[in-house]
């Protein structure tokens, strides 16, 4: 019982401005256990879990009711408010993602990508704005007809809560956006998406640009940690909140990245250059030179991201164990 309380409250707290957010949990935790204790003394026992997790759902979801606490005055209403700006962010970036990828494989296939780019601004804002229109029409006929207060009710169980409170869960617009470039990665790496790999150095001369041999040494290494990748972060959508399961896959992945990356930089160059017809043996010089400095910039930001993120991951695990799932009361 002591857990799912504690659970709920750190949820509320988590959603509440840090000024006020110790007053208003201590508040609702001396509400919450008058409740508790009258419903204790009504059955002549201690409440089941079912049983306390009834009596939450009465007092509403987190969010609902860190929403009631702030007092904000909203176009969808307070009950509905807590998802509508989540779903915004998870439909506008989803299609805005969808069509900068599109604009981007249009304008390197042109021969004016940037005037292509420009072209493209217009539909991904006219789509954009299209997406944000129809959530919030969904969201207003809603709020209008139907019942806001049981819906939101329906859409949660106290006993799904989240039971460890390292961080902050993940956004559903994080994860799904993550989830999209994993998959455009995936079909990519394994040829399903062509993408255009001549880089033109002037009006006749260009070159046509291949990976090393060193990447198909490690190119089932690098599409299980992208179907890793990708599983982790439908597990973020499906269960937001840190977990230990979902650290150990992050430390995983990223040990093995920077594995990858090891070897990958043993095998310098990273890429080969081909002149095509007209190109110089200079002008073949200079762009391996240019595309080998990008892999290595972008390569070696990646190796410092990663190993800094793998040492945040161990962090966790590390505070997870120090501190007991019991333990909200005395960390807030």
């Amino acid at each position: 019982m002591t857990d799912l309380v504690e659970r709920y409250l750190a949820s509320v707290q988590r959603r509440l401005p840090e000024a006020t957010a110790k007053d208003i949990t201590a508040e609702l935790r001396e509400a919450l256990e008058g409740r508790l204790e009258a419903k204790a003394a009504e059955l002549g026992r201690d409440p089941s879990t079912d049983e306390v997790a009834a009596v939450l759902k009465t007092f509403g979801a987190p969010a609902v009711v860190a929403a009631r606490y702030e007092g904000r005055m909203h176009l969808i209403g307070p009950v509905l408010y807590p998802w509508f700006w989540p779903a915004q962010r998870t439909a506008v970036g989803v299609i805005v993602a969808i069509l900068v990828v599109l604009s981007a494989i249009r304008a390197l296939a042109s021969d004016n990508p940037i005037q292509t780019v420009l072209q493209s601004l217009d539909n991904v804002l006219g789509w954009g704005l299209s997406v944000f229109a129809v959530v919030t029409l969904v969201f207003v006929l809603v709020e209008r007809t139907g019942d806001p207060v049981k819906l939101a009710e329906n859409c949660w169980d106290p006993k799904s809560l989240p039971r460890e409170h390292i961080r902050k869960p993940r956004s559903m617009f994080e994860s799904g956006i993550s989830l999209f470039f994993d998959v455009l990665f995936i079909l990519f790496w394994m040829r399903f998406i062509p993408f255009p790999n001549e880089l033109p150095l002037r009006n006749d001369a260009s070159v046509a640009i291949t990976l090393s041999p060193a990447w198909s040494v490690v190119y089932w290494p690098i599409l299980a940690l992208a179907v890793l990748a990708a599983a982790g972060h439908l597990h973020d959508i499906v269960r937001p909140a840190w977990s230990r399961l979902r650290s150990a896959m992050s430390i995983v992945g990223y040990a093995c990245g920077l594995g990858v990356l090891w070897v990958i930089f043993q095998g310098r160059p990273f890429a080969d250059v081909q002149p095509q017809p007209g190109t110089s043996p200079e002008e073949l010089e200079r762009a391996l030179r240019l595309v080998d400095g990008v892999f290595l910039v972008a390569l070696g930001i990646a190796a410092l991201v990663w190993a800094i993120t793998l040492g945040v991951e161990v962090h966790r695990q590390i505070k997870a164990g120090r501190v007991p799932l019991t333990g909200v009361r005395t960390a807030m």
